[in-house]
């Protein structure tokens, strides 16, 4: 395995019910590597994200974060590891939602320390020193007193960014993370992911904004039906010769 490779999912296969979600699929992350997942509504982009970051169980797969197993392959069956591992795991990984999830009744301070000071442990004094400086990155430096119903969606948006990097994790999931703002609004968020791909923050994201997946992704996969259709760099991509990633593209970035 290479030294960089923060994340390996292996020939993962989702059902709910008698519905085959995802049929076979792998995806590795490198380290400092930005992956977008494109395809249209319920291709599984959503499933194989909530699966990558252990919300949903596999039904058969495997899943590694760095050297560490999350879930192997048994007899057809994916078995999970103990709690104590999948704890470990955890805070491997940050996640960022589309509708926000943020705590309703904690001021936007208290919703990024949350987590690292019950969670990982940390001091109240630490935790919120580090939360100072990302709402400063974010945009946010006056805004850490504030309640979410008194911020916009982007605010809302860029505070849970705040929050999932607040963990340090090595490795960002954004799962649509603008599809409930309007464009105005999309644009504060894309931006604030787009400063982070320069710093070389380790992402997969799962997007409709095409251009966006364009500019700033490494490398792009194309799912529909449960399975990678097509998987490259933009450039190839966005010259694909198959007709339904051409039809898909095309559709999307009108």
């Amino acid at each position: 395995m290479e030294d960089n490779n923060l994340l390996r999912i292996e020939h993962i296969k989702k059902n709910f019910g008698d519905t085959g979600v995802l049929s076979d699929i792998s995806l590795s992350v490198n380290e400092g590597e930005v992956v977008s997942i494109i395809g249209p509504s319920g291709s599984g982009k959503s499933t194989l994200l909530r699966c990558a970051t252990l919300l949903t169980q596999m039904d058969d797969g495997n899943l590694y974060y760095g050297d560490m197993c999350a879930a192997k392959s048994v007899n057809g069956k994916s078995v999970y590891a103990g709690k104590d591992e999948l704890k470990k795991i955890r805070q491997y990984f940050g996640l960022v939602f589309q509708n926000f999830n943020l705590f309703p009744h904690y001021s936007v301070l208290k919703n990024i320390i949350d987590a690292p000071v019950n969670v990982l442990g940390r001091s109240k004094e630490e935790s919120e020193k580090k939360a100072a400086e990302l709402l400063k990155m974010l945009g946010l430096a006056e805004k850490g007193d504030a309640y979410p119903c008194e911020l916009s969606g982007g605010q809302q948006q860029r505070v849970a960014i705040a929050r999932a990097l607040a963990l340090e994790p090595k490795i960002l999931f954004f799962d649509e993370p603008t599809s409930a703002l309007d464009p105005e609004l999309t644009g504060e968020v894309l931006a604030v992911i787009r400063k982070l791909a320069a710093n070389h923050m380790t992402m997969v994201i799962v997007t409709h904004e095409m251009q966006f997946a364009k500019e700033v992704s490494d490398r792009i996969l194309f799912i529909e039906n449960g399975v990678v259709v097509e998987e490259g760099t933009p450039d190839k991509l966005f010259s694909s010769d198959n007709p339904r990633v051409r039809e898909f593209i095309g559709r999307m970035a009108n």
